[in-house]
């Protein structure tokens, strides 16, 4: 998936060590650890978030705690783009967003605009007040279903048993200055280290 970083440039993420396996569109990096097989797709650049599709299965003897919220990476910098005078600088490593907030973000527009929707505005004339109902519903749907959609895809915190495997959506912040995302799984006490590459082109590539 890309998406515009500039009026003339695309971003794209793509494991830097390809497996050549492939999933629902998309290339997988896979990676076996400690009796743990994991495997990562990027999905598509959403707003300010980069969104993974990530599927974990434990074929050890011992449970493993999936805890999506302590996930990160490192963005890294190695070339100085067009229109840079300087390398970019990253502060620390960025935590993936906390699947529970997430969803209470979700949760908090649906029922804001609710509220909205059948809010009787008294000093405003009927039409604007139509209007401004109308709008709110709509959104409120779009909210909902958002929600639903989210809700039924996200990973979130879960023990995985012996032979039990999950499956899910895991969202960061976007970093477009970076070239490498340098993904750390905590998963075990050493964590699960992936990597991704940022590309830029100038026309979209699909």
């Amino acid at each position: 998936m890309l998406t515009a970083c500039t009026p003339t440039a695309y971003l794209s993420l793509k494991p830097d060590q390809g497996s050549g396996f492939w999933k629902d569109g998309h290339e997988r990096s896979v990676i076996r650890q400690d009796s743990l097989e994991v495997s990562l797709g990027f999905v598509r650049y959403e707003g300010n978030s980069l969104v993974f599709d990530l599927d974990i299965q434990n074929q050890s003897e011992r449970a493993v705690l999936v805890a999506p919220e302590q996930f990160n990476y490192t963005p890294v910098a190695t070339t100085l783009h067009k229109g840079q005078e300087y390398m970019p600088y990253f502060p620390g490593p960025v935590s993936a967003i906390n699947p529970e907030q997430k969803l209470d973000g979700l949760v908090a527009a649906v029922v804001y605009n609710v509220r909205e929707s059948q809010r009787p505005l008294v000093l405003a004339e009927a039409e604007y007040g139509q209007q401004y109902r109308m709008e709110h519903s709509a959104a409120a749907l779009q909210a909902q279903t958002q929600k639903q959609d989210v809700e039924a895809r996200l990973l979130r915190k879960n023990t995985l048993l012996p032979g039990q495997g999950i499956r899910g959506y895991v969202y960061f912040p976007r970093t477009d200055e970076a070239d490498v995302l340098r993904l750390s799984l905590p998963l075990r006490r050493q964590p699960l280290l992936l990597s991704y590459r940022q590309l830029r082109s100038r026309q979209p590539a699909y």
